[in-house]
């Protein structure tokens, strides 16, 4: 039986020091502001650089996976004798994942004996990296490739993030919100919390200030076993207050933050900075 290696989307947001000690190859997206350089994968802007050209007025847009660099990776992979777990964000937000699946599908036409499988994960950023780990916990544990592909799977249904986002203009701009919406919210001071249903990213619900979203979020979490929940802290340019929020769900409802991760810049072009959530994760 072959050996496998697990793989993930870059909007997982795993941090480079886990996939690295980990062994897991990252499947590089890309973004680009209007002066047409493209940004991504060897070529990255600062955190502080990408939020201060948003701020500045600039808009930024996202890009999918190179077909050829994915099957590059994944290529590389079952030449060195493995078969390959991919763990991609939400089919319905990126079409990253149909261009996986398809060099995956060409890779295994043309290696008979690899296998290589896809998990729509149907979600974004944070949760996909507890989905991630929970896939490399099971493979320490002896699992086999078809037990973490099935056990996953499943588990990608008790996963979520709850994010509040702190710019409303930034959604506006990348359409995910209508411009008279925007306007009344920011003048409202109105914050809307999104999180994923069926795949998609849609508002959970809004709240009039920052603190109140952070209590919204603190109640939907107290829902969650402690004993049977693991969750990630997200945020952009607000690593301060995420630390601190991290320790407040630890102390006050017994939750484990096993990680606090910065969004990259696919999903912060939405969001802006300052933009703050939790994700969360069963556990096997």
């Amino acid at each position: 039986m072959r050996d496998y290696v697990i793989m993930a989307d870059v909007n997982a947001d795993l941090t480079p020091a886990f996939a690295q000690a980990e062994q897991i190859a990252i499947m590089p997206q890309y973004y680009h502001f209007n002066d047409g350089v493209i940004y991504g994968d060897g070529n990255q802007l600062s955190s502080e650089d990408f939020f201060a050209r948003l701020a500045a007025g600039e808009r930024a847009f996202s890009m999918g996976c190179n077909p050829d660099r994915v099957r590059g990776i994944m290529e590389q992979a079952v030449l060195d004798g493995f078969d390959v777990i991919v763990y991609m964000a939400s089919a319905d937000c990126s079409g990253s994942y149909n261009t996986v699946c398809n060099e995956a599908s060409e890779l295994m036409e043309q290696y008979k004996d690899a296998r290589i499988h896809v998990v729509d994960s149907r979600l974004e950023c944070a949760p996909i990296s507890l989905l991630v780990r929970q896939a490399v916990a099971l493979k320490k544990a002896g699992k086999s490739f078809d037990e973490v592909v099935q056990l996953t799977e499943e588990l990608k249904s008790s996963a979520n993030v709850y994010f509040l986002v702190d710019h409303l203009d930034y959604l506006v701009r990348g359409g995910r919100l209508s411009p008279i919406s925007g306007a009344v919210g920011t003048v409202l001071n109105i914050k809307p919390i999104l999180y994923f249903e069926k795949g998609l990213i849609v508002p959970f619900t809004k709240v009039r200030g920052r603190q109140a979203g952070k209590k919204t979020i603190l109640e939907q979490l107290k829902k969650l076993d402690p004993a049977k929940t693991v969750c990630a802290v997200v945020h952009t340019m607000a690593e301060a207050e995420a630390r601190e929020f991290a320790g407040q769900i630890e102390k006050e409802l017994g939750l484990k933050v096993i990680s606090i991760d910065e969004v990259n810049p696919t999903i912060g072009a939405h969001t802006g900075h300052n933009a703050l959530g939790v994700a969360y994760c069963g556990v096997l």
